[in-house]
């Protein structure tokens, strides 16, 4: 995960810098009610972002979430947890939890691919049969400094053994994060240094899906990338990371550091129009914040989105939050 130059000014991660953490509204509790097929939600997502299984997934100071991915159905859910912050330590753990019938989730377990080496960065895709994550864990039995793109293959209720990506996705001496793909297989992902460095910044990329594998990959265009300027001292002002594609492929939600936005990570969004991307727009206050919003998740009918929120002058430290859709503009 990236980290920052100022540490007061901007702590990010795959989509991160500050931490802060806003109160529920009276009038949209945080209920647990993404039940059914494409979280066709029998009670309505709250209208203004609001804690998400708080105590459960979300607890609050007493570790980091990290990036939150449901199952098909809304009944699992999968997150990283780290008890430090990750872009330092790049310790952090994948856990998995269910939907019981009284609509609560179960206390968390350790994912049954993670636990021994770092991992982060779960994504489910549409199909359900690969779990993609990020991870530090060797390659062919080399460790590794940098972090680099995996999956895990459906098998039966569980997963199978984790899959590295390859040259075509992952690339030496940088960190590949947060995978997520859409409904034809095309992945997307970040790529960018550990630290902050002149030269050096955080883009996002596609890999179109070529049977069990991904052609080369190939960086968005500048309507979604920032393009970096001469003589801007911020190392962090052209980083974007964090693509959450839509299931249909049409919308991309990210993670930007670029000037003008709202605090520090905001949150942004792309349209793909023919073969074009949108101008990325920034999905405005109800969402972005003085504090640092980061790790967008959306549901796959897009009518929820979860992201989290972090302060870290506040010394808090991110949860989950989710939020209908119906008053951003996503297109």
């Amino acid at each position: 995960m990236p980290i920052t130059s100022t540490l007061a000014r901007r702590h990010l991660l795959v989509g991160l810098a500050a931490f802060g953490i806003a109160a529920c509204s009276d009038d949209d509790s945080p209920a647990q009610s993404f039940v059914g097929p494409d979280f066709q939600n029998t009670t309505p997502s709250p209208s203004v972002p609001s804690i998400f299984a708080p105590g459960v997934i979300s607890i609050g100071d007493r570790a980091w979430q990290w990036r939150l991915t449901l199952s098909p159905n809304g009944k699992e859910a999968y997150f990283a947890r780290s008890a430090q912050f990750f872009p330092f330590t790049r310790q952090a753990t994948i856990y998995h939890t269910r939907l019981q019938n009284d609509g609560t989730w179960s206390a968390p377990v350790v994912a049954s691919f993670s636990g021994q080496y770092s991992d982060i960065d779960p994504f489910i895709s549409p199909d359900n049969q690969r779990l993609y994550f990020s991870s530090a864990r060797p390659v062919n039995g080399s460790p590794r400094q940098d972090i680099d793109l995996w999956y895990v293959p459906r098998q039966g209720d569980g997963w199978g053994a984790p899959v590295h990506l390859g040259a075509e996705v992952n690339s030496p001496d940088t960190d590949e994060l947060y995978a997520s793909a859409s409904a034809d297989g095309t992945l997307y992902f970040a790529s960018g240094p550990f630290f902050p460095q002149p030269g050096k910044h955080f883009d996002i990329y596609s890999a179109e899906r070529r049977g069990e594998g991904f052609a080369p990959r190939v960086a968005l265009p500048l309507t979604v990338n920032t393009q970096p300027q001469t003589g801007v001292s911020d190392l962090q002002a052209a980083w974007d990371f964090n693509p959450e594609i839509s299931v249909d492929g049409k919308t991309l939600v990210f993670t930007s550091l670029r000037p003008g936005g709202f605090g520090l990570g905001d949150l942004y969004v792309s349209n793909r129009q023919g073969g074009t991307w949108s101008q990325a727009r920034n999905l405005g206050p109800l969402v972005n914040s003085a504090d640092d919003e980061y790790h967008p998740t959306l549901s796959r009918n897009k009518q929820t989105l979860w992201f989290v929120r972090a302060n870290l002058g506040k010394q808090l430290r991110g949860d989950f939050y989710h939020v209908r859709t119906s008053a951003l503009d996503l297109r």
